[in-house]
């Protein structure tokens, strides 16, 4: 909250707009696209890091593998008891990082993080592909929460 120029009371935020409606429904369809067919879920043969991540709030669990060779992501592959975000979300994130650095897959999580509060650039929107469906969380903060216990996962895989 903020407040008002001419008293000490809070003004309310405004929400962000939504989205054109089309929109919108592109953004569902990609989501639940990535939700009812995922890649990489499943398991690694030769994982250098395995890690759960879990959702105390609403009971999701995730489990991560990523396969390093030095600073490259050779492979990542995740399984989940999740919603359909959080699920959508490892599915778009391990796509985008696989082949990339750690630098790289470290500034795709920024931008990921920007994109859910709402402070991404138009530039940094068109670059994330599929990812820029997770626009459509901003609102719900609940939902927020989904897309950063994957970003946290991966974010610790690669730095740990």
């Amino acid at each position: 909250m903020s407040l008002s120029a001419d008293s000490s009371l809070p003004v309310p935020q405004v929400a962000p707009v939504p989205p054109d409606p089309r929109v919108a429904s592109l953004y569902q369809e990609i989501i639940l696209s990535h939700y009812r067919a995922p890649q990489h879920k499943g398991a690694l043969t030769a994982p250098t890091s395995t890690l759960e991540h879990r959702n105390p709030l609403c009971g999701d669990v995730l489990e991560l593998q990523l396969q390093r060779d030095g600073d490259r992501i050779v492979d990542a592959a995740f399984s989940a008891r999740a919603c359909s975000i959080t699920q959508a979300t490892a599915s778009m994130l391990l796509h985008r990082v696989i082949g990339g650095t750690v630098t790289e897959a470290t500034a795709v999580l920024g931008q990921v993080e920007r994109l859910i509060e709402g402070a991404a650039s138009e530039s940094e929107v068109e670059s994330l592909g599929d990812l820029r469906a997770l626009a459509s969380v901003t609102r719900f903060p609940a939902r927020k929460a989904c897309v950063r216990l994957v970003t946290g996962a991966i974010g610790q895989a690669i730095t740990g």
